[in-house]
């Protein structure tokens, strides 16, 4: 099986760097690298969802020839349920399961639209967060590479849900923590309205809304369940 990871708002597939070793046996892990970040810095962020996902099928269809999973980790919970509608319209090959962490799901959608805000109080609102080293946002220089991209994955976790969503009959598993002041997990419950599958589970985990770098030990745990269930064909 293979595991396509995506990463939150102004994240990179580093984020996954220590994951390799601790998935299950026969799981091979590739983490999605977004433009705008690392080596892909000087490419032009993606900041529309369709086309972000028009982008990514074609690098992503010759590696769907065996069974496979998605995680997405905020802004990537949503890269990787609208890549899995698409593949779904299309009759293509559809995932084992879905596994959506830190994130509401798009029905309903309550997200401020913070990529609009004029510099200073974007800034603001990604202190919030707290995913964007203070150093950085300090730092003139830096700041002016990475607010495109910030923005534009901002634009991307808030986009809204469109007249074709269409109901998945995939296994969905959605994480948050207790502590997550922007998705608060009473929300996680909602993700079941995504999938006709019996298979959906909600699991809380300590931490706020970067719990992933907190309590990674948890997380990573639960996504082994999770894959060695789905491998198995077990419900």
């Amino acid at each position: 099986m293979r595991l396509f990871c995506f990463p939150f708002a102004g994240g990179s597939a580093a984020i996954y760097n220590t994951w390799a070793a601790g998935v299950p046996a026969g799981v091979e892990l590739c983490a999605v690298q977004l433009p705008g970040r690392e080596r892909r810095l000087m490419e032009k962020p993606i900041d529309n969802l369709p086309a972000l996902v028009d982008a990514l099928l074609p690098v992503l269809a010759p590696l769907l020839d065996r069974p496979f999973a998605f995680f997405g980790y905020s802004m990537g919970s949503r890269i990787s349920l609208e890549v899995t509608r698409r593949l779904h319209v299309r009759n293509g090959p559809m995932p084992r399961g879905l596994m959506v962490a830190a994130a509401g799901p798009p029905r309903g959608n309550e997200r401020e639209p913070i990529h609009h805000l004029p510099e200073a109080d974007f800034i603001a609102h990604l202190r919030k967060y707290d995913g964007t080293p203070e150093e950085i946002l300090q730092h003139r220089e830096l700041l002016e590479l990475v607010l495109p991209t910030l923005r534009a994955d901002f634009a991307l976790a808030w986009w809204e849900n469109g007249n074709h969503a269409v109901k998945l009959g995939i296994p969905i598993s959605a994480m948050g923590a207790v502590g997550d002041a922007h998705v608060p997990v009473a929300k996680l419950e909602n993700w079941r309205e995504e999938t006709s599958s019996p298979d959906f589970r909600v699991r809380h985990f300590e931490g706020g809304h970067f719990f992933i770098r907190q309590h990674p030990e948890p997380l990573l745990a639960a996504v082994r369940e999770d894959l060695t269930r789905w491998m198995s064909g077990s419900p």
